[in-house]
């Protein structure tokens, strides 16, 4: 991983933050030549209560991405907060619309503010289920991606139907992944406390949540492997993946919480234990850097994140979460497949 200086946007233009390293001003000059990807990542957007401020920023955000001449943007889930109504123009028409305001093509990875929290009163109340298929339909139902320039994405599901969600395409010796993982502990229901939380929800809405995730997981791995397989059979320089949960945050299962620690507990009451295993052993196989891009906490980071049980890093592992929630800056990536770290990332502060 190599981060290069912010960018601080004010008035519409862009600013460098502080001298440029040798090594960023290499990269920019590399990619005047065409030889560069460069690559939005954001997520947790469109937060804002009041609709004039809400509008505001998307369009400071989506005007700031459209004079990067960005290759393709990936969205990390959650299109909306997690109290705002789970209404078809929310959490659809909107959404589109939106999307269809940028030049580049989106590969957009579902959030749970999009489906898995619309059982809370303050969303409305609505089945997840019922929010899912809606956003299948409306997102998934061709295999290309989000925005007025879409590309050709490979599929795991039928169009429109069940994981259909999950994609994933190649550009230049690099493999990119999106996987229907969200926030909320991935709707596996793991306690009453977790079942009832904010939401009006019945036993059998509970169980039924159980059982899509059990499912879906299931799906999940497979598309995982699969990908980690194709990656490694090509001899990929790389692998990125984005989804929208935070799997190494605490997780609030129980009254108690799990503890703030670094790592997971990983058992049986955690969403994620499966996708944490899978991602380490794949990688620990993998001779190609790894990136996971995330959303969900809301708290902009890039770091080496992924340890053995004996303490020891995983060097070819970069964990970034995207900006979210009232700050709608985002991410510029740069993508290197001849570089030592082929991820590169210069965050773009907007104000």
């Amino acid at each position: 991983m190599a981060a290069i200086p912010a960018l601080a946007h004010n008035h519409g233009d862009d600013e460098h933050a502080g001298a440029h390293h040798e090594e960023a001003r290499a990269q920019a000059h590399h990619h005047e030549g065409g030889q560069l990807l460069k690559v939005a990542l954001w997520g947790d957007q469109f937060y804002a209560k009041d609709p004039v401020q809400r509008e505001r920023m998307a369009r400071q955000t989506i005007k700031s991405m459209n004079s990067h001449d960005l290759d393709f943007t990936l969205y990390a889930g959650d299109t909306k907060n997690g109290s705002s109504l789970c209404t078809d123009a929310m959490i659809g028409r909107d959404v589109v619309d939106r999307f269809n305001q940028l030049r580049a093509p989106t590969i957009y990875a579902l959030g749970d503010n999009e489906w898995t929290d619309c059982h809370r009163t303050a969303a409305g109340g609505y089945d997840p289920l019922e929010r899912l298929s809606y956003l299948r339909q409306v997102f998934f139902s061709q295999n290309k991606s989000q925005g007025r320039h879409p590309i050709k994405l490979e599929r795991q599901g039928a169009l429109g139907a069940p994981y259909s969600e999950n994609s994933r395409f190649v550009r230049d010796d690099v493999e990119f992944v999106a996987l229907d993982v969200p926030g909320s502990n991935n709707n596996l229901v793991a306690t009453a406390h977790e079942c009832h939380k904010k939401s009006n929800r019945t036993q059998a809405a509970c169980d039924a949540a159980t059982q899509e995730y059990r499912a879906r997981n299931k799906a999940d791995i497979a598309w995982l492997k699969s990908s980690f397989a194709r990656a490694r059979k090509n001899h990929y320089a790389g692998i990125a993946i984005v989804i929208q949960a935070d799997i190494y945050a605490p997780f609030d299962l129980a009254d108690g919480g799990y503890q703030d620690n670094f790592l997971p507990q990983l058992d049986a009451s955690n969403g994620y234990t499966d996708f944490f295993k899978t991602l380490v052993q794949e990688t620990h196989n993998f001779d190609g850097q790894v990136l996971l891009i995330h959303g969900d906490s809301h708290y902009y980071r890039i770091d080496k994140a992924m340890y053995d049980p004996n303490g020891q890093l995983t060097a070819n592992f970069t964990r970034v979460e995207v900006f979210g929630d009232t700050d709608n800056s985002w991410i510029e990536m740069l993508v290197d497949p001849n570089s030592r770290n082929v991820f590169l990332f210069r965050p773009v502060i907007l104000q």
